[in-house]
């Protein structure tokens, strides 16, 4: 399962990272940003319209509703937005593995940071 979402997401990683660089551009209407990050949210929530504990069909709303949202906002960019969004994209994706290395190291590190809070906090 995980394997058929790490491909989608490996053969789409110049409109991801294209979507990604639109979100922060100011000429990218709201409407488009707001399809974006409800896309990266309901990939990451826990609240779907169909449950994940429900065996084949609690994954089908995650890889229909996902890839639709993403699609739609990559139509719906002005050309001008689009056109400059994927210069930024074939510009980052060399940098991707390190993009992706320092982030996790920053990922990791927020983890550590927040446990020893929560220790301190707790036992101090």
């Amino acid at each position: 399962m995980f394997y058929r979402i790490w491909t989608f997401i490996s053969s789409r990683r110049r409109d991801l990272l294209m979507l990604f660089t639109a979100l922060f551009n100011r000429d990218t209407p709201r409407t488009i940003r707001m399809m974006i990050i409800a896309a990266f949210l309901y990939l990451i929530s826990p609240v779907d319209f169909l449950p994940d504990v429900v065996p084949g069909l609690g994954l089908v709303d995650d890889v229909v509703l996902v890839p639709t949202l993403l699609y739609m906002a990559k139509q719906f960019l002005p050309p001008q937005v689009r056109v400059l969004s994927e210069k930024r994209a074939d510009f980052l994706m060399p940098k991707l593995p390190y993009i992706l290395l320092i982030m996790g190291i920053l990922l990791i590190a927020w983890v550590v940071f927040v446990i020893t809070a929560i220790y301190n906090f707790i036992f101090n």
